[in-house]
């Protein structure tokens, strides 16, 4: 019994292994940025990386990105002044875009259609609606000479915060992460079920009930709840209208806040038609939701039209 025990270890390491190598040897892992949090509490990936963003389980994505001095991935440096128009991008990873090479993000395509304006990315993963507000208040100088500015909401995810705090985020098997292949089974979601279990031994250890908290959120109208957060940010960042446009998805967005919207003079871009006019021509990726390049190409359009149409630059 002890030399099978021992005999079946010795070929788990040596599995394990093996695995590892294949895993660096076809670059199967994805190689993000390090990053970091400023002075402000704005999480930034460090200056001047490059490498390369790997998704899917087949290395189905592989793409390169450019971080700049500001610390968003973006193929230009943004130095914003009065002499030039600028056009600034705030959203989550649907604008980070590193599921496009850098050079093919949204901001680059928008700059193609448009003579003479450059176009700021600032696009970073998991940021929501409290983050974006809290980016723009705590770079007054810099987006004072932004002459445009536009928010990317996610409905169903970025208005769940009603103020912004600080949240230390820690990647889950820190200490494992320079093994690739632990890397690579995250990514794919090999590994959902540890982390699941991970998340409850820390629930129980903090003293909370997630069925009760399960419980708890079925009986909270969410959309009254966004609507109330949106309310809440939006008057205590005292947002110029005039200058900040939101980019939506009304597909996904209650009637609502559409309406809130509306009878607020809030501009936004709904890019819900242009994305169902598409037909059958994919507009995200195969596995996940993120834009793919025809759906990237979509947006800009959107934003070209409406910059063009409501006469915010004349070229």
């Amino acid at each position: 019994m002890k030399k099978l025990v021992v005999k079946s270890t010795f070929y788990l390491i040596l599995i394990l292994l093996m695995l590892e190598v294949i895993v660096r040897v076809f670059h199967l892992y994805n190689e993000l940025p390090e990053e970091y949090a400023d002075e402000n509490g704005i999480y930034k990936w460090y200056p001047q990386q490059v490498g390369y963003s790997v998704y899917g389980n087949r290395r189905q994505v592989y793409t390169e990105y450019k971080i700049n001095s500001s610390g968003y991935n973006s193929y230009r440096e943004f130095k914003p002044s009065k002499d030039k128009f600028e056009l600034a991008l705030l959203g989550d990873s649907y604008i980070e875009g590193f599921h496009q090479n850098f050079n093919k993000s949204v901001g680059n395509k928008i700059e193609k259609k448009i003579k003479d304006i450059e176009v700021y990315e600032y696009g970073h993963s998991s940021n929501d609606f409290a983050d974006q507000m809290h980016i723009i208040a705590n770079n007054k100088k810099t987006f004072d000479l932004i002459d445009h500015i536009i928010i990317r909401i996610k409905y169903e995810k970025d208005l769940r915060r009603k103020n912004y705090s600080f949240v230390v985020r820690q990647p889950f098997f820190m200490a494992f992460r320079k093994s690739k292949l632990v890397v690579y089974l995250l990514n794919i979601g090999a590994m959902e079920s540890v982390k699941e279990l991970h998340r409850n031994i820390l629930s129980l250890k903090n003293g909370s009930n997630d069925k009760k908290e399960t419980q708890k959120d079925t009986q909270i109208n969410e959309d009254a709840l966004f609507l109330d957060n949106f309310k809440w940010l939006t008057t205590k960042y005292d947002i110029n209208k005039d200058k900040i446009t939101f980019l939506i998805d009304s597909r996904k967005t209650s009637k609502e806040f559409l309406n809130y919207l509306i009878q607020e003079n809030f501009n936004y871009i709904d890019h819900a038609a242009s994305f169902e006019k598409a037909g059958k021509k994919p507009t995200t990726l195969i596995f996940d939701q993120h834009w793919n390049d025809y759906g990237r190409s979509l947006i800009a359009n959107d934003i070209v039209n409406y910059i063009l149409k409501n006469k915010i630059y004349k070229n």
